[in-house]
């Protein structure tokens, strides 16, 4: 049941904008995946208020610049537990903004969660040609 959810929201929600984002980047999904973990970690540095935060966020932020940079098209692992984690606790955050709390560090957890998408993705499908008429009447010519 959780594994089907888990599948419909990122079918339907986060990998429509993957794919389009890799094909607009022409960036694998995996450096994808890392580049908004990166993101997140700079997100969280960002919002940070104690020491601790600032430390663990600080070398998350570290780690990921390292792993985007030597290892952009790796293949990357995720696992459900932690997407629908990430999905509650973000579905929470939403719930405090409902009830007049602020909007800050939503941020986190949909960054979070299309790196964590994003890694799901085993093959991307090909890009659309924009205009398949324009190019075939070039050939033709």
């Amino acid at each position: 049941m959780l594994a089907r959810i888990d599948h419909w929201i990122g079918k339907t929600l986060f990998m429509p904008l993957i794919v389009k984002l890799c094909h607009l980047t022409r960036q694998t999904q995996y450096a994808i995946a890392r580049l908004f973990w990166f993101a997140a970690m700079l997100s969280g540095l960002y919002r940070s208020e104690h020491v601790f935060d600032y430390i663990v966020f600080g070398l998350g932020s570290f780690f990921m610049m390292l792993t985007a940079s030597l290892r952009a098209d790796r293949p990357a692992r995720s696992h459900l537990w932690f997407r629908l984690l990430a999905l509650v606790l973000l579905v929470v955050r939403i719930g405090d903004i409902a009830l007049g709390g602020q909007a800050l560090g939503i941020e986190f957890w949909v960054f979070v969660l299309i790196a964590e998408y994003a890694a799901t993705i085993r093959t991307l499908p090909p890009r659309k040609n924009s205009k398949p008429a324009a190019r075939s009447a070039e050939a033709g010519a």
